[in-house]
């Protein structure tokens, strides 16, 4: 089961997840590099954990950054 959560990453490249009843802007206001939805999912074969990122904040006015914003999430996940 696939579960789809949002994110912001923080200026100090800090992921924050919660959950989809909320809005980014009411998580974090300010200091944000960029912010949309993710599923994130663990591949057992691998060992690691495997993030996709997409979307946008339309509260923050911000679009994610695909690629950039996984590999920020797979690092923390994956330290």
């Amino acid at each position: 089961m696939k579960k789809i959560v949002k994110y912001i990453i923080s200026e100090d490249g800090v992921p924050i997840f919660f959950g989809c009843d909320m809005k980014h802007e009411d998580v974090l206001n300010e200091g944000f590099l960029s912010a949309g939805f993710l599923v994130l999912r663990y591949d057992s074969g691998k060992n690691i954990f495997l993030a996709r990122c997409f979307g946008d904040s339309t509260s923050l006015k911000v679009k994610s950054k695909l690629e950039i914003d996984a590999k920020i999430i797979e690092d923390f996940f994956n330290f």
